[in-house]
């Protein structure tokens, strides 16, 4: 594995603004700099998140320890995964954190050995560029959805998808539960379908991005299996019922949305998640912040600077209150709130 070549800043690590010492991280915020254009996609490991990935329109795949305190600059950035023609999509740990898997705008997913660098697997199947990969927690199982509607179930010990669903529309994000036993996808049509991993004939059920009827950019599940939540291309984010069985008095989605992270007018597919404790929603924006709510009141928490341009993907430490968003500025800022 060879190490990035850093740029405009010593070691590819600085500090944003006049932050003070963080209780975790040498700085309440630090930025990791190192993706030629932007930065696409960021995951902590799993358990202990100890180590970040992140994933660019470069192609590659940089990795991080944790810039925590008592860490040296040089200390910081590890490592590059490249491979991809061209820009990697999103990339996702494997539970034992030994793999990454990754989607790319080359119509592949690739699987990489993180201690070497090499390529484990490419996956070949799709016709269009892959917008996103998720991991089964029970099988380490990957799914893959695409501009070109398919959604596929790639097994790393495989050379072929074992599963392939056919949509009529692009799929633009797809998410498995904390257990791996479900699956959801969406995308243009603005309609999110539930699949379980074992009988994906049929979904377990389909249900509109009611209220805002818009193109879903970004599905999220909390850690519990409860709630799912989308991110529409508008901006609202929803959640929903994520158990298999609902009453039919009762509708699987919430009438109330999360507004005040606006997107719209460059059509990124801007990514949301769940806090580690199940009490908040972050998100990016086109406001160039990143913007966490409360999740009951679904009054805005705070709204968090640095970046110079759109925040596309943020990812929220498995442990602590720590957050990760990358942007179309190509930088990383790692901060505690």
């Amino acid at each position: 594995m060879s190490l990035v070549k850093k740029r405009r800043t010593e070691n590819g690590v600085s500090t944003i603004g006049n932050q003070q010492d963080g209780k975790i991280l040498s700085s309440t915020a630090v930025e990791l700099v190192g993706h030629q254009g932007a930065s696409l996609c960021a995951k902590f490991s799993n358990s202990d998140g100890n180590t970040v990935a992140t994933s660019g329109q470069d192609g590659s795949i940089l990795l991080w320890n944790l810039p925590v305190k008592g860490t040296s600059a040089d200390e910081v950035n590890y490592g590059l995964i490249s491979g991809h023609k061209s820009a990697v999509t999103s990339i996702r740990w494997f539970w034992d954190n030994s793999v990454i898997a990754s989607s790319s705008a080359d119509a592949t997913v690739g699987f990489w050995d993180v201690e070497t660098g090499q390529r484990i697997r490419k996956c070949v199947g799709h016709e269009l560029c892959v917008n996103e990969v998720s991991i089964s927690k029970q099988s380490d199982l990957v799914l893959s959805v695409s501009d070109d509607g398919w959604t596929c179930i790639w097994d790393k010990r495989e050379k072929h998808a074992t599963i392939e669903i056919e949509t009529e529309y692009p799929l633009l994000t797809g998410t498995f539960n904390s257990e791996g036993s479900v699956f959801y996808t969406s995308g243009i049509e603005p309609i999110i379908k539930s699949y379980d991993i074992r009988y994906t004939s049929k979904p377990l059920w389909e249900c509109n991005s009611s209220p805002v009827n818009e193109s879903i950019t970004s599905l999220a599940i909390n850690n519990d299996d409860s709630l799912l939540l989308s991110r529409s291309f508008n901006g609202f984010i929803n959640t929903y019922s994520a158990k298999e069985f609902v009453p039919e008095n009762i509708p699987r989605a919430n009438a109330y949305s999360y507004v005040g992270a606006p997107s719209g007018n460059e059509q990124q597919l801007i990514r949301a998640c769940f806090s580690n404790d199940n009490v908040s929603i972050v998100s990016g924006s086109e406001d160039k912040t990143v913007t966490t709510w409360d999740l009951v009141s679904r009054k805005i928490q705070r709204k968090l600077d640095g970046h110079r341009n759109t925040v596309v993907s943020v990812d929220y430490h498995p442990e602590e209150k720590i957050i990760v968003s990358t942007s179309l500025d190509g930088a990383v800022i790692v901060r505690e709130i």
